[in-house]
C-alpha cells in the first residue's frame, strides 16, 4: 500500500473535507492503480410507528424494514475506503453504488456483483 494513502484516514474523509482538496485529488489518482471492491448489505431495523417512516425502510427484497450498507475496499479488502452506512432500506445497490462512483476518478475501476454495477464499463464481476 502506498503510504500516502495510509496517512489519510479514509476517501470519505478527504472527500467531505473542504481544506485538503488537494488530498483528495492525490488520493483519487492513487486509487486508480487498484481495482475497488463493492459489497452491500441491508440490516434489520425496528418497524418505525408511522406510515410514512414504515414505507421510507421497508425493503421488498427482505420483505423487513431495513438500512442499506456498502463498503469499497481495496483489493486485499484490508483498507476502506469508503463507507455508506445507514441508507433507508428500498434504496437499490446499484443506485448507492452509482451516488458513490460521483466521486471517484473517471478511470477508476470497481468489481463488484454485476446488479451493483449495473453493466458500467468501470466495473467487472
Amino acid at each position: 500500500m502506498v503510504p500516502s494513502v495510509k496517512r489519510i484516514v479514509t476517501f470519505k474523509y478527504v472527500r467531505t473535507s473542504k481544506k485538503n482538496s488537494s488530498d483528495y485529488e492525490i488520493v483519487k489518482e492513487i486509487l486508480t492503480e487498484y481495482e475497488l471492491i463493492v459489497d452491500s448489505c441491508e440490516q434489520p431495523r425496528e418497524r418505525p410507528g408511522e406510515y410514512q417512516e414504515q414505507k421510507k425502510y421497508y425493503s421488498g427484497k427482505k420483505k423487513n424494514h431495513t438500512l442499506k450498507n456498502q463498503l469499497i475496499v481495496l483489493p486485499n479488502g484490508t483498507d476502506i475506503v469508503d463507507v455508506v452506512a445507514g441508507k433507508p432500506g428500498p434504496k437499490s445497490d446499484i443506485n448507492l453504488f452509482r451516488e458513490q462512483q460521483k466521486g471517484f476518478d473517471p478511470r477508476q475501476r470497481f468489481n463488484g456483483e454485476s446488479a451493483r454495477c449495473g453493466g458500467s464499463p468501470r466495473c467487472s464481476d
